[in-house]
């Protein structure tokens, strides 16, 4: 699993925010903050929106695709669906994952003051936006063909997916090295013992033929 560069951007945007000494305590700094963050929002959400609006228009709805579908009762089943309703499907992960993001961030800011935070999501929601497939396959226009990311189903890239391939394929090394220890033992042979053959050893006068007695015929 490759290292994402992303996970540079947090650490890198408190290191800046500190090198140029913003005063959080200015009203006149804090309106400029809160200005930007809300300007942020309406582009990362008429994005969404555009995507929204060519997988309408433009999404295959010959092609499927199979995908593993978690069940109300908790159960994973794989669901058959075309290209248009998987796009339309992650699309509204998408705008969730953001929405959920951006009401945690607001509601930190206003009950806990919290400034950082809304500097933090200016830059990396957005990044996560043109870091997605749907960017890439309806804004970018990229052949799906010639990237392997871009392939449905699209490849997780959250720590929780990270750690359950991990579990999965260590699950799978695991039972490989058991089948491989299990075939290279000796199988054992059990002999019938009515269909043995008996190795004892046998005396000399035994293996002596028998010479017929004169008076045992008279």
């Amino acid at each position: 699993m490759g290292f994402s560069w992303k996970v540079l951007v947090g650490p890198a945007m408190l290191v800046a925010m500190k090198v140029l000494k913003i005063d959080y305590d200015v009203p006149h700094n804090i309106l400029i903050i809160r200005t930007l963050y809300a300007l942020s929002q309406l582009a990362l959400f008429a994005g969404l929106y555009v995507i929204y609006q060519r997988i309408t228009q433009d999404g295959d709805e010959k092609k499927t695709v199979k995908v593993k579908v978690t069940s109300p009762a908790g159960a994973t089943e794989e669901q058959v669906m075309t290209y248009k309703d998987y796009d339309m499907s992650e699309l509204q992960k998408l705008v969730k994952s953001f929405g959920v993001g951006a009401a945690m961030t607001i509601g930190i800011h206003v009950y806990m003051a919290v400034v950082p935070a809304l500097l933090l999501q200016m830059v990396t929601q957005p990044i996560t936006l043109y870091d997605h497939a749907l960017f890439s396959l309806y804004i970018l226009k990229k052949d799906a063909s010639k990237d392997k990311k871009l392939k449905r189903p699209f490849p997780n890239d959250s720590p929780m997916a990270k750690l359950e391939a991990m579990k999965k394929e260590l699950a799978e090394e695991e039972e490989q090295r058991k089948k491989k220890d299990e075939d290279s033992q000796p199988t054992p042979v059990i002999e019938d013992s009515a269909t043995t053959t008996s190795h004892e050893p046998v005396s000399r006068a035994e293996r002596r033929p028998r010479v017929r007695d004169e008076t045992d015929e008279e």
